[in-house]
């Protein structure tokens, strides 16, 4: 546009850049955005049954069995709570809707991290909670029944110190201190772990490969082209840099809880568990605290690579059709079956880990149905922990991409048959991975 008098251009000013969001204020856009989006009650209200559920499991097996049968499950009923709240732990840093978003903001890596990390304390938070809850029986046994259990020797000396035993208080203290080391685990630890390596696949130099490697899916190579294999920086996949590093550190955290397991009712450990349990934590803290200064810099690069990748948008998408299982089930749910297979087909594209899960949960049970073991207490885990699992794929089932709402009030389909297929797949995955090896596993235990 030019002036009519003076022939000159005008040049409109260019909008002056956004400034750089503050820490202060990016939590409470953080708060105000999960204020919307509302579930904090429902959350809160989880924890609460979940430890009281806990609690009277624990109560009815000191009551009914044993003190040492009673931790046995409230161990159990822990594992679950925080293997569940590990697996969790990559949907509160970079496998969110709003990753790509917060990526393109003038959002500091520093304050990027903090967020991340002040999400991952709230659910490590939600387990502890569950776990002491599921503890407090403990304080309410009989004194003398918990020094008859929890002493070193059966038969008393005749002269003397007394045998080492705990008090009620004491062995409510043992299990808190478990509970309060392993929520350090989830808070610290595990993000740290997962934060590294998302920061291996981020500085990748082939980002189609990465995404087609997490995806699954081939990419498209120029006639005549060698296929070279996928790595990430001195790493194998990037795949199994994304998955296998932060499950390997959940197997460290979970050995090392089975070796000082004895020590919470005064028997003797396989390791020392104050040293252990302190290793642990110190590691734990070491590690959120180095990382803090190296990856939160670049952690604006691991929001928008790795969600880029968990989206599939830069991979050739390759949906295979129904197995043979899920033809028949198909059948099976009549009108539905369209719907069904749609499901089906996204699922296990988008969460293959659904069934690599499901496949480690058959085995573990199988191996509990011939193992036959005198406690209920890892049948219990397991079940508990398949359980959370199956309502994670519930949800799933319903949100995108493998449920697109907006659109599918669009088409020829009602909504109750939609329903009725996401039933029928939820229905079919407990029933193949869960429900055979646990009618065995439940046979053999009883």
């Amino acid at each position: 546009m030019t002036d009519t008098l003076t022939s000159t251009p005008i040049r409109t000013p260019a909008p002056p850049p956004l400034p750089p969001m503050s820490s202060a204020g990016f939590l409470r856009w953080e708060r105000l955005r999960e204020s919307r989006e509302g579930g904090a009650l429902a959350r809160w209200i989880t924890v609460v049954v979940a430890g009281a559920s806990l609690a009277g499991l624990t109560a009815w097996r000191a009551d009914a069995v044993t003190i040492a049968s009673a931790s046995h499950v409230w161990l159990a009923g822990t594992l679950a709570a925080f293997a569940l709240t590990f697996m969790r732990t990559p949907f509160q840093i970079y496998w969110r809707k709003d990753a790509a978003l917060l990526a393109q903001l003038p959002i500091g890596g520093t304050i990027l991290f903090d967020g991340a990390l002040r999400r991952c304390a709230r659910a490590a938070l939600a387990a502890t909670l569950v776990a002491i809850v599921g503890a407090i029986p403990f304080v309410l046994l009989d004194a003398d029944r918990v020094g008859a259990a929890t002493r070193t020797l059966q038969a008393m000396p005749i002269a003397g110190d007394p045998v080492p035993r705990f008090t009620p208080l004491e062995l409510f203290g043992t299990h808190a201190v478990l509970a309060v080391t392993l929520g350090l685990v989830a808070a610290c630890f595990i993000p740290g772990i997962s934060i590294y390596a998302a920061s291996l696949v981020a500085r990748s130099k082939n980002l189609l490969q990465v995404a087609t490697a997490i995806g699954g899916a081939p990419a498209r190579e120029p006639q005549g082209a060698a296929t070279r294999p996928l790595t990430a920086p001195g790493m194998g996949s990037a795949g199994a840099v994304l998955g296998a590093l932060p499950g390997f550190a959940s197997s460290v955290v979970f050995v090392t809880v089975f070796l000082v397991a004895p020590a919470l009712i005064n028997a003797e450990a396989h390791v020392d568990p104050g040293p252990a349990l302190g290793v642990v934590a110190g590691v734990s803290i070491a590690l959120i605290v180095s990382l803090r200064q190296k990856a939160a810099a670049t952690m604006g690069s691991i929001l928008r690579d790795v969600s880029a990748l968990d989206r599939q948008r830069l991979a050739t998408l390759e949906i295979h059709p129904p197995t043979a299982i899920e033809r028949g089930v198909a059948k099976l749910v009549g009108a539905a079956g369209l719907a069904y297979r749609k499901d089906a087909r996204l699922m296990r594209r988008r969460y293959p880990m659904a069934y690599a899960l499901g496949a480690l949960a058959f085995i573990v049970l199988g191996i509990i149905a011939i193992a036959e073991p005198s406690e209920p207490a890892w049948l219990i885990a397991t079940l508990s922990g398949v359980g959370l699992y199956a309502i994670s794929l519930g949800r799933r089932l319903t949100r995108s991409p493998i449920e697109l709402a907006r659109l599918s009030s669009t088409l020829p389909i009602s909504l109750a048959l939609r329903r009725r297929a996401k039933i029928a797949w939820l229905v079919a995955w407990v029933a193949v991975f869960v429900a055979v090896p646990a009618v065995f596993a439940i046979a053999r235990a009883t």
